[in-house]
């Protein structure tokens, strides 16, 4: 007999985890905007208390990214993290659940998308990456609709949550790419001169990976943005959609990379990635993923910092 290479069923957990995930979202996408404001900051204060490891890791990180600022000033900026946390989650119920137009229109302005045709129609592909920084969620949403676009990701331990992913995160068109499948199809879709959108702003494996600033601190980060875009010549863009005031749907703002990227040097490209990406976090800093140890894999003579 064959040994079974199906994948193991769910555990109860996962199962649990998922369905009230789901619940969640499809409550959000029925409530009005107010009510679903007021219930997404209450889970941020839920996850506040519940989840003391996030809070520390959050807390730890403002310590680093901020020094100039009194810890007054970095307590509110990590209460307010964790209520755009919630945001983070509730926003996903009118992003993945209303139809699409009406999904869409939540993007109240977009700047910089012409520069990006522009740059498609020489031919040789574009490359956009953004941050876990406000709704990138709404962001895959808008690149999907408008151009052909392959967008790779990390697979979650939880396949239920995962499948939902995919098919929220697809819906308006982008194709989506597990990471654990490797760079090729996104070469591919280079050599058809399409789109490829990437996430490259956490902690990768020092094996893989390059160490740069980041917020004044040595981080390892992914060479994978340079890489591409040295493969084909293919301009690249930031682009970065802001959560607004009230809940009141996203601002997209897409970004051109400095004069003379790629260089040629991974150190230097991802250097000039990181810097576009800090930038792009000051304009909205209790909108960025803060929970995630982002140095977790120290620099040669650095400490580890979630001690």
């Amino acid at each position: 007999m064959f040994a079974s290479t199906s994948a193991p069923s769910p555990s109860l957990g996962q199962r649990f985890t998922a369905g009230t995930a789901v619940a969640l979202m499809h409550l959000s996408a029925r409530l009005p905007r107010r009510a679903r404001l007021g219930l997404a900051h209450r889970l941020g204060d839920l996850a506040w208390v519940l989840v003391p490891r996030a809070r520390r890791v959050a807390r730890r990180n403002l310590e680093i990214a901020f020094p100039e600022y009194t810890t007054v000033q970095r307590r509110r900026l990590l209460r307010a993290h964790f209520h755009a946390l919630g945001e983070a989650l509730l926003e996903l119920g009118p992003l993945w659940l209303w139809p699409l137009p009406r999904a869409l229109g939540l993007i109240r302005e977009v700047k910089g998308a012409e520069a990006v045709d522009a740059a498609l129609a020489t031919g040789k592909g574009v490359v956009l990456f953004t941050a876990h920084l406000g709704s990138w969620e709404a962001a895959v949403q808008y690149i999907g609709q408008r151009w052909p676009v392959t967008v790779l990701y990390m697979a979650t331990r939880n396949p239920l949550i995962n499948d939902h992913l995919v098919t929220g995160r697809s819906r308006s068109g982008a194709r989506l790419v597990a990471k654990e499948g490797g760079i090729r199809p996104l070469l591919q879709a280079l050599q058809r001169s399409e789109i490829v959108g990437i996430l490259p702003d956490q902690n990768v494996d020092p094996r893989e990976g390059v160490f740069a600033p980041f917020f004044g601190r040595p981080a390892c980060t992914t060479p994978l943005l340079g890489r591409l875009a040295d493969r084909r010549q293919s301009a690249v863009f930031g682009l970065f959609a802001y959560r607004l005031e009230g809940g009141a749907g996203f601002r997209l703002e897409i970004l051109p990379m400095p004069e003379g990227f790629p260089s040629g040097d991974p150190e230097a490209d991802a250097t000039a990635m990181n810097a576009v990406l800090e930038g792009a976090i000051r304009q909205a800093p209790a909108q960025y993923w803060w929970v995630h140890r982002r140095y977790k894999d120290p620099a040669p003579g650095w400490d580890y910092p979630y001690g």
